[in-house]
C-alpha cells in the first residue's frame, strides 16, 4: 500500500484538474446555470457528485458585491460622467452613496470637489477599481465593484460604456432581537433575568454551618505549640 501512495496523489489530482478545467470553460462561456461544484466522492455507486452554484447573499462581505466592468476612455471620462450619467441616471442610486479607489473616498455628497475631473487626473486608468457604496438608510445596495478597462472611443460618443443589464442586490436587513429573545444560560425566571443563588439580606438568619470560626492565638509551652482560643482582636499571634 505504501508503494502506491505516490500513483494515487497523481492521479487524484490530475482528476481534480480536469474537472476544474471543464467548469472553467463554462465560466468563460458565461454558462453559470450550467457550471457545477464537483467533488470525489468515497461511494462504490458513483465517483463524482454534483450540486449547482449557490447565488451568493447579500449579507456576506465576500460574495455579497456586485461587480461589473466598464469601457472608459480615460481621456474624455470625467467623474461627473460616472456618478450623474452612470450611477444616477442609468443604476437610480440616490443623493447618498460615494466613490472610492484604492487612495481614498473620490466623491461623497460633501465632497463634489472631483467631478469635473477626469480619469486620467485622478489616476484611474486600466485595470482600476471604483467601490460604490450605497448610504441610504432605507433600503441601501450592496456595494458596487466597477473594474476599469481603459480604451479609447470615437469622438461623439459617450466616454464610458457600460453593460445593458448590471443587478445590485440589496442589503439584508439585520434583525433586532428583544429582550425577551434574549439567550441567557441557564434557567430564566420569566422576566429576562438569570436565576441563581442571591445576596443574603441584612435581616436573613446565618445558618449554624455558617457560623464565623473562632481566631486562636499559638503559644509556646516547652517544645510544644498550642493553640489557644483568643477572640478579643482575632489575630494568631505566634510567641517567641
Amino acid at each position: 500500500m505504501a508503494g502506491n501512495i505516490i500513483p494515487a496523489i497523481a492521479t487524484t489530482n490530475a482528476m481534480v484538474a480536469g474537472l476544474c478545467v471543464l467548469q472553467a470553460f463554462k465560466v468563460m462561456r458565461s454558462d453559470y446555470a450550467g457550471a457545477r461544484m464537483v467533488f470525489l466522492a468515497k461511494s462504490t455507486d458513483r465517483v463524482l457528485s454534483s450540486e449547482p452554484l449557490r447565488p451568493p447573499k447579500p449579507d456576506c462581505a465576500v460574495c455579497g458585491v456586485a461587480q461589473t466592468r466598464l469601457v472608459v476612455d480615460t481621456s474624455r471620462a470625467t467623474l461627473n460622467d460616472l456618478v450623474e450619467d452612470l450611477l444616477r441616471f442609468k443604476l437610480g442610486y440616490g443623493e447618498e452613496f460615494s466613490v472610492n479607489n484604492e487612495i481614498g473616498t473620490l466623491y461623497d455628497p460633501e465632497l463634489d470637489d472631483n467631478l469635473e475631473k477626469k480619469f486620467s487626473d485622478l489616476g484611474i486608468k486600466g485595470d482600476s477599481f471604483l467601490t460604490v457604496i450605497d448610504e441610504d438608510e432605507e433600503n441601501p445596495r450592496v456595494n458596487l465593484v466597477l473594474s476599469i478597462s481603459e480604451k479609447s472611443l470615437p469622438i461623439g460618443s459617450k466616454p464610458i460604456v457600460h453593460p445593458d443589464n448590471i443587478d445590485i442586490a440589496r442589503r439584508a436587513k439585520m434583525h433586532l432581537t428583544t429582550p425577551g429573545d434574549t439567550l441567557t444560560n441557564g434557567h430564566t425566571n420569566g422576566i429576562g433575568g438569570v436565576t441563581g443563588k442571591r445576596k443574603r439580606s441584612g435581616d436573613s438568619p446565618i445558618l449554624e454551618d455558617e457560623q464565623p470560626k473562632k481566631k486562636g492565638k499559638l503559644a509556646v509551652k516547652e517544645d510544644l505549640i498550642v493553640l489557644d482560643d483568643d477572640t478579643s482582636n482575632g489575630v494568631i499571634e505566634i510567641d517567641d
